[in-house]
């Protein structure tokens, strides 16, 4: 890319070219097709008059890199304004969901797997591998800001001219490392994530490295040969990007919302999920579940069967690790939710979590969720935590512990028969 400023993108979907997204005083979109199946969003309509937005339009924006891999494409484009259209430009053939970005006569070649998961197991980070993976793969169109980058797996050739396999150059692996301020985060996630596989809660495919350096993730927007469309509720709530606050700003009962909008005939199986995956959250005390952390599948907007809640894909107990006051310097650990829920981010008690599931999800029994659940994460600390680091388990299991407490029932405290209560003193 030169130093040019990008000014137009053209815009793809899996069923054609949908439009041209331009950079004038705003960002405008028009499409430049009648056909539904290429709608760009759930949330845009096929119609003649353009959309604009400052500065960029939520569905647009979803995949804008952040944090850590942001900081490295800084690095790697040092010469070129990194606007939202160039981060697009940089990224946009590699991203999450069914958009694809590309300048308008720009040559465009997936590059080809290095590594195969087997390998990315047996070595894991330690021998400099993940830093060469960004360096390689730096044009990951995947949000987020801890260490992660998007690659395609070389133990899984694509299917090439009349049937022969080809080495495979489509990103179907996520990987992601521990961060400075967040040690033993592959392991605090591949914790959570066999908590929620062993409860029957509805994941990727996902790994841990033999180091335990690399926690590694099938792509969840695939289904076999077919890209699906993917739209986490910060578009669908049209949560504009440029607010620093904005997957924290909304509730978990707006998310119930939206799937009763979006999902049709799938309104039931999604929000019974929707109530899994926050009950784990709540239990293993994730405090990083925002808008950004829940979304919607689906072929495309007009395709038979409606979007559905995506798997869980991003949960870690985020209570092991102690943040600094921007303001005040001093460190402390944040035990609030990142949405709120009966207009509070406290972590709620059983009967409250009750609540919300029989009255905002519609679930018919809630507290054999929160049960199965309960057990879940028990086993997976008797049968996963025995192979990892006791220290940072310990803490795990301490705050998996008040969790689960939390949600306990309340005791019941039956008299014996010809007993009469005790008399407490009068004030």
């Amino acid at each position: 890319m030169t130093t040019n400023r990008v000014r137009e993108l053209s815009v793809n979907t899996p069923q054609g070219m949908a439009g041209t997204l331009t950079k004038e005083s705003r960002h405008v979109f028009g499409y430049a097709t009648r056909d539904v199946a290429r709608e760009v969003s759930l949330t845009m309509p096929l119609r003649a008059e353009t959309y604009a937005a400052t500065p960029m339009l939520p569905a647009f924006s979803m995949n804008l890199p952040e944090g850590f891999l942001l900081e490295r494409i800084r690095r790697a484009f040092r010469h070129v304004s990194l606007d939202h259209m160039a981060l697009l430009a940089i990224t946009g053939s590699n991203q999450i969901g069914r958009l694809r970005y590309a300048v308008p006569g720009a040559a465009r070649h997936g590059k080809k797997a290095e590594v195969g998961l087997a390998a990315l197991l047996r070595t894991g980070s330690q021998t400099g591998l993940f830093e060469h993976l960004v360096t390689t793969y730096l044009e990951s169109g995947i949000s987020g800001f801890q260490p992660k980058v998007m690659i395609p797996d070389a133990d899984k050739p694509e299917p090439g001219p009349v049937g022969e396999k080809t080495t495979a150059t489509t990103p179907s692996l996520i990987l992601k490392a521990a961060g400075d301020d967040y040690p033993q985060l592959p392991v605090n996630e591949y914790l959570c994530m066999s908590a929620a596989k062993r409860a029957g809660i509805q994941v990727p495919r996902f790994w841990l490295s033999d180091d335990q350096s690399l926690f590694v993730m099938e792509r969840f927007d695939v289904d076999e040969d077919r890209q699906l469309g993917f739209e986490d509720m910060a578009v669908l709530m049209g949560k504009n990007h440029s607010d620093p606050n904005f997957k924290y700003s909304g509730s978990y009962e707006h998310i119930a919302k939206a799937i009763v909008a979006y999902c049709g005939e799938n309104t039931d199986e999604s929000r019974t999920r929707f109530f899994e995956y926050l009950a784990l959250s709540v239990m293993v005390r994730n405090g990083d579940a925002h808008l950004k952390n829940f979304g919607m599948l689906y072929e495309h907007p007009h395709a038979a069967q409606p979007p559905r809640l995506a798997p869980l894909f991003d949960v870690v107990t985020t209570t092991v690790y102690r943040y600094e006051n921007q303001k005040t310097g001093v460190e402390h650990t944040d035990r609030t939710m990142a949405l709120k829920m009966n207009k509070s981010v406290s972590y709620p008690m059983r009967e409250a979590l009750l609540e919300f599931g029989r009255n905002v999800c519609h679930v018919g029994n809630p507290g054999a969720v929160i049960e199965r659940i309960a057990d879940a994460m028990s086993a997976t600390l008797a049968d996963e935590g025995a192979a990892m680091p006791q220290d940072f388990v310990g803490t795990m299991r301490a705050e998996w512990d008040a969790g689960r407490v939390s949600m306990e029932p309340p005791k019941v405290f039956i008299r014996p028969a010809g007993k009469t209560a005790e008399k407490t003193p009068s004030s």
